[in-house]
């Protein structure tokens, strides 16, 4: 089953990202990210059952928990 977005609303390469793409890049299991947007810790917008998040609003995020002092919730990679 697949989805298509009218291309003039959004440019989701650049702006968005989907959730198993953001738990790729950072390490999160998909249902601990879909638990951080229900909890709207960064900026997303949900269409239908997809849930699209904001690639600058997620970076943000990743880089303020890399330097938190508590590893437990931060990601699994390091950034630069």
């Amino acid at each position: 089953m697949g989805f298509s977005f009218n291309s003039e609303l959004f440019d989701i390469t650049s702006e968005f990202l989907t959730v198993r793409y953001a738990a790729e890049i950072s390490g999160y299991n998909q249902q601990y990210i879909r638990r951080l947007l229900r909890n709207r810790v960064f900026q997303s917008r949900k269409i239908g059952q997809i849930w699209l998040i904001d690639k600058k609003s997620f970076m943000d995020y990743l880089k303020s928990a890399n330097k938190s002092k508590d590893k437990r919730f931060g990601p699994q990679f390091i950034m630069n």
